[in-house]
């Protein structure tokens, strides 16, 4: 692993936000043993300790930089700077984010600002400064969602809250950055093999949580089994292999659950669990109408670009 630009290609790097444990840890070093030209972030190099060992067993090297994600100029001085040292970005993985849980009353407005900071604005800083290298690489983004950013879960108002929003900018986002050559893609894991995140002090929201106490303490009490209808907790290498396939996939779809089981549980509130036919009815409102019998219409002569030049490798 090294920490600056020794050796870099010109080929093209993958950014990925997130990466000092968990989640990012895993997909950081999955992508780079499949060939990505890999810079993980990592919100501290003292809190990185997963990343180093998972690349170390690996036997792969990635370009680790610092970045706290709700710094706007130091989002945008990263990504010009991995451009300009790889010779574009070929993909952002937009991984970066926070949990907490906590009974609705004794959340705050901040505890919400928080959130949103991580989890929403931080990701849209991040693509926006990324999209004029993606435009010109035909790139891609994917966003590490979560089914709690479609089906809102008990206790996680805030994370819920943050994941539809991110969810509702890259669904907004997608089909128009479809016909600019990018593809926009989310994945939506579920529980994961680190358990419940947010909690904090359990014997403090146990002992503040009041009417909420019993329903509360129910809910964690099953959370720490299996919840009927969720998918069962996943090791991270799980979701990073995902992440590493919708990469590689010619025309991916915008939404991914990371697990048969949590396909079905999107199936429950989504008739279109990936996206895809709600993706190609909204990106028909950006062409031209059908031309009427009997009517000329002047054609583009040079048609937006389209995803599908191949895997982002």
């Amino acid at each position: 692993m090294t920490s600056s630009r020794q050796d870099a290609s010109r080929r093209g790097a993958t950014l990925i936000t997130g990466c000092g444990s968990g989640i990012g840890a895993a997909t950081a070093v999955t992508l780079a043993a499949a060939g990505h030209r890999v810079v993980a972030s990592v919100h501290s190099f003292h809190r990185m300790s997963e990343l180093a060992e998972r690349s170390a067993e690996a036997g792969v090297e990635l370009d680790v930089r610092e970045l706290d994600v709700t710094d706007a100029a130091a989002t945008a001085a990263c990504v010009a700077d991995v451009a300009a040292a790889y010779g574009s970005l070929r993909a952002v993985v937009s991984n970066a984010g926070v949990n907490r849980f906590d009974t609705f009353e004794r959340e705050t407005p901040e505890d919400y600002r928080r959130l949103f900071e991580v989890n929403v604005f931080g990701p849209v800083a991040l693509i926006r400064q990324a999209m004029p290298f993606l435009r010109a690489s035909g790139g891609r983004v994917v966003a590490v969602g979560s089914i709690g950013g479609v089906v809102g879960l008990p206790f996680q108002h805030a994370y819920s809250g943050s994941k539809f929003a991110l969810e509702g900018v890259l669904e907004s986002l997608a089909p128009v950055a479809r016909r600019l050559g990018v593809a926009v893609s989310v994945v939506e894991p579920g529980p994961t093999a680190t358990g419940l995140g947010g909690i904090g002090d359990r014997e403090r929201l146990d002992a503040e949580s009041g009417p909420y106490r019993e329903a509360l303490r129910q809910y964690t009490a099953n959370a720490a089994r299996v919840l009927p209808g969720l998918p069962s907790r996943q090791p991270a290498d799980a979701v990073a292999a995902v992440i590493r396939d919708v990469l590689a996939a010619r025309d991916p779809d915008f939404r991914y659950a990371t697990s048969p089981a949590g396909a079905a549980f999107l199936a429950r509130k989504l008739p279109d669990v990936s996206g895809r036919a709600t993706a190609d009815l909204i990106e028909s409102w950006l062409e031209a109408p059908a031309e009427p019998r009997g009517t000329q219409f002047s054609r583009n002569a040079n048609p937006p670009n389209r995803p599908g030049s191949g895997p982002i490798t």
